[in-house]
């Protein structure tokens, strides 16, 4: 016993050395990233030298908010909190360069960048056609351009390519795994509830392929955006259509005529204007803006350091004192989740927290609602929807910016707005409800596990261990078409509509900003400016500020940000490249089946798009 106890106390010391030792490290980095924040975040000098290049170097995705976890360490397994680059920041650098006399070319640099959907693109292409108009040059520059970059790198004077690079170009497309095989031998099911001939969420767990509708359905959305690419492409780099299409069609041919040589392929077809290694990119950019600090690189500024140089930074909320008129531009930004969520993820308590605080400041006058979300859980959409109608009863205007995505739920939070703004290129509508049960009764039984036991009612259920009983679906499915109706009903009311045409358009299909117009899911086509400057005309404003009305992301994120942004996504990296066939197959399998996370709707009703969450890259 006397052994017992002197071990345990032992065990203790080590324990209180091991604690003091972590709080020490913490310590440490806490007054390091203190020391950082003062020494380098503080009042800025005029640190840009004069008449330079502007670089922006765009990092991982353009994103409207920075998501982060509110669990750091399930953050950092993860892959650490990823480097994107935000959609304002960008705008707003190339608005300020354009009014400075200091700043004589923008130069855009996409080796580090990973795609965004096209309403991203357009819109940062908008702000640079108006920079050009101010005489000064825009310059693109990568080893290599996949489709997303070069949308963007259209819009410039001149786009330069690496010897080696490429230009891919191969158009939009849906492709997904259909589980429906693998669930089956696995002896597992996905019970599914849904209303609307189009609402395809599921079919992956339903079905071993795509179905007529939702073929249907991809082949216009994908066609219509596509058309809207080459469309642009053709207008920036004054090359016809007929061209552009019959590069990427006969792109074999070309390439085996021209010896497997892609820089070559894309400069004989005028994509870009020339092939540059990096020491001559740069010797180029020095003949244009002059050389950089002791005549080595060049005489540049990064847009991230030209921003905290200059006093014009994104307002923020805090950021200016009470007597202001505002508009607060409130973000809903992911999928839609019942409850509190971090950024990243619209939760429906968070978003509504935000908007009625908004009500309540006497200060805020009008807001804009930005949607960048393909839905998600039906009682929280509701919860949004209901602040947004409280927020015009108040007599304060609400007009709803749409980003890439505003579908399904992000439709429902948007309908009553008073004014709906989205870019030709939003993906909306999904006017549509679904419900989904996993049974995994078979799979448990293939390894011996059953489930047996009683109840009061032949209502409740035994989780995912068993089939639900057939009452019990009868009532879900009945909530799902109720919901529906209630979703047809609002869209109807918000958008002056009768449930018939709401209907007609309805049934969970998705639509381009261009057709949403003109079917009437939308008022106006434009960015988030032109919201702004509508919602100031809606309260009779002159003189406002805009700002962005967020939660501040907690010190302790803002410290694993800064120690960990790189370190976390490089071991991330380095385990990927040492995984097997099989387990990168598990895992996107698993990544699939993660999509049951998200679903905390307390009455198993979701409106999602599921086909919208993905991104904009190869494969979407």
């Amino acid at each position: 016993m006397n052994f017992i106890k002197s071990f345990w106390r032992f065990i203790q010391k080590i324990q209180s050395f091991v604690g003091t030792f972590l709080f020490l490290i913490i310590l440490v980095i806490f007054s390091a990233f203190i020391l950082s924040t003062v020494v380098f975040d503080g009042p800025a000098e005029k640190i840009k030298p004069e008449h330079s290049a502007l670089v922006i170097s765009f990092r991982g995705a353009i994103v409207e908010q920075e998501a982060y976890s509110d669990d750091p360490y399930q953050q950092l397994l993860s892959g650490g909190l990823k480097a994107n680059t935000l959609l304002r920041d960008v705008v707003k650098t190339i608005e300020l360069a354009a009014l400075d006399d200091d700043i004589s070319t923008l130069v855009l640099n996409f080796d580090k960048f990973s795609g965004a959907y096209p309403s991203k693109l357009h819109y940062i292409g908008q702000k640079i056609s108006e920079f050009k108009k101010t005489g000064k040059k825009v310059i693109s520059y990568a080893s290599q351009y996949d489709q997303s970059a070069y949308l963007l790198a259209s819009y410039s004077d001149e786009i330069y390519l690496h010897p080696q690079g490429a230009v891919l170009l191969y158009g939009y497309g849906s492709y997904q795994n259909y589980f429906q095989g693998f669930l089956t031998k696995i002896k597992a099911e996905v019970q599914l509830f849904r209303v609307g001939k189009y609402k395809s969420a599921m079919e992956p767990f339903i079905r071993s392929d795509m179905s007529d509708e939702a073929r249907l359905e991809n082949i216009e959305l994908y066609g219509g955006l596509w058309d809207q690419y080459i469309s642009r492409i053709s207008t920036e780099r004054a090359i016809s259509e007929d061209v552009i299409r019959n590069g990427i069609e006969n792109a074999d041919q070309l390439l085996m005529d021209l010896g497997g040589d892609f820089g070559k392929l894309a400069f004989d077809n005028s994509l870009v204007d020339g092939l540059k290694t990096r020491a001559q990119w740069v010797s180029y950019m020095q003949e244009l803006v002059g050389k950089g600090k002791d005549d080595k690189g060049i005489n540049q500024i990064g847009y991230k350091s030209y921003l905290a140089s200059n006093s014009a930074l994104s307002e923020l909320r805090g950021t200016f004192a009470k007597g202001h008129d505002i508009i607060a531009v409130v973000y809903a930004t992911g999928t839609i989740m019942d409850g509190t969520m971090p950024q990243g993820t619209v939760g429906g308590d968070t978003l509504s927290r935000q908007l009625r605080e908004a009500r309540f400041d006497d200060d805020v006058k009008a807001v804009v609602l930005r949607v960048d979300s393909p839905g998600g859980s039906a009682f929280a959409s509701e919860i949004i929807r209901q602040e947004v109608l409280l927020l015009k009863r108040a007599g304060k205007p609400v007009v709803v910016s749409m980003g890439s995505v505003a579908a399904s739920g992000g439709y429902w939070i948007s309908a009553n707005a008073d004014e709906i703004w989205a870019s030709p290129t939003t993906i909306t509508g999904s006017i549509g409800i679904f419900g989904a049960v996993p049974n995994l009764e078979g799979t448990l039984g293939a390894i011996g596990i059953t489930t047996d036991g009683v109840a009061t009612s032949p209502l409740i259920a035994a989780g995912f261990s068993k089939p639900l009983p057939q009452k019990l679906k009868n009532i879900i499915q009945s909530n799902i078409e109720n919901g529906y109706q209630r979703f047809l009903e609002l869209v109807a009311e918000g958008r002056h509509m009768t449930v018939e045409q709401v209907n007609e358009i309805g049934q969970g299909r998705v639509w381009t900003g261009l057709k949403a117009k003109e079917i009437g899911l939308v008022d106006q086509l434009g960015n988030i400016d032109q919201a702004i400057l509508s919602a100031a005309d809606m309260a009779e404003l002159k003189d406002y500020k805009v700002v962005y009305w967020e939660d501040e992301i907690p010190l302790e994120l803002q410290v694993l940000a800064k120690l960990f942004n790189g370190e976390g996504q490089s071991l991330a990296k380095m385990a990927t490249k040492t995984k097997q066939p099989a387990q990168i197959l598990m895992d996107r399998i698993l990544d699939k089946l993660s999509l049951f996370n998200m679903m905390n709707d307390p009455n198993n009703a979701y409106v999602l798009c599921v086909n919208c969450m993905g991104g904009f890259n190869s494969e979407y």
